[in-house]
């Protein structure tokens, strides 16, 4: 078996050139049906593209994303939890778009926290996390 050169992967930023074909590509891929080239661009984001001398490998998207981790003094008192997520959520949402954060993420074993999320603030799961586009 003859050996193989393996080319350097090099990264670089995404380029306004780079979209017909990544558009080309995600409209092609099982996993990111209906995802736009722009997402991959949107404001307050950073993409770099993966390549070798063969092209384009992978495009890797970051945000700047608020990751929450909630502990409760009581989990048995109902009322003053719901009253600190009530006031605190929506302040602390506003001053993280205020921030430059895209959105805010948290995951949780608790149930009855996650449907509060979802139904009082919009928070969306995925992936086992709940996630709010800010």
């Amino acid at each position: 078996m003859k050996n193989q050169s393996i080319s350097a992967v090099r990264d670089r930023s995404l380029q306004p050139s780079d979209l017909p074909l990544l558009a080309e590509s995600l409209s092609s891929d099982a996993f990111h049906k209906g995802t736009t080239p722009e997402f991959f661009s949107q404001y307050g984001t950073v993409c770099n593209v993966y390549e070798d001398d063969k092209g384009p490998i992978c495009y890797v998207r970051g945000s700047k994303a608020l990751r929450l981790e909630l502990h409760f003094a009581d989990n048995y008192d109902a009322e003053r939890n719901t009253d600190a997520l009530r006031n605190g959520v929506a302040t602390l949402a506003q001053k993280a778009r205020e921030n430059g954060f895209l959105e805010i993420v948290f995951t949780t074993n608790n149930p009855a926290l996650a449907a509060f999320a979802k139904d009082v603030f919009g928070f969306e799961e995925s992936a086992g996390e709940l996630r709010k586009v800010l």
